[in-house]
């Protein structure tokens, strides 16, 4: 699909694109550094939780702790995936030049 012909249908509302998860987590390293400077803290951001529900396991409650740990980390860890999607999709329509990459490695997926 032509850049133009995707513009052209998504203003219509008659195709969506996609993208896999650990594609969009990959491709991100071709981002403007906005994007992934907003990935990466928040991937510290998670990770920080680990250690942050072992402390609060030990001096708050120990239910705290496994609160944090099995419902507050993969929340995080899965909103920053589906972040990171938005950020390749956003860009692969701001920017010809990667939507086209993206389009002639066969990354995106279309919908109608």
């Amino acid at each position: 699909m032509k850049y133009k012909e995707y513009k052209a249908l998504r203003a219509q509302g008659r195709i969506r694109a996609g993208i896999d998860s650990s594609v969009a987590l990959s491709v991100g390293k071709y981002l403007p550094a906005r994007y992934s400077y907003a990935v990466a803290f928040w991937n510290i951001v998670a990770l920080l939780t680990v250690p942050g529900a072992i402390i609060a396991g030990i001096f708050l409650r120990w239910w705290v702790g496994l609160i944090i740990l099995f419902f507050v980390t993969p929340t995080i860890f899965a909103a920053n995936r589906k972040s990171a999607i938005g950020f390749v999709l956003q860009y692969a329509e701001e920017n010809e030049d990667f939507f086209n990459a993206l389009v002639e490695n066969d990354l995106l997926v279309f919908r109608e």
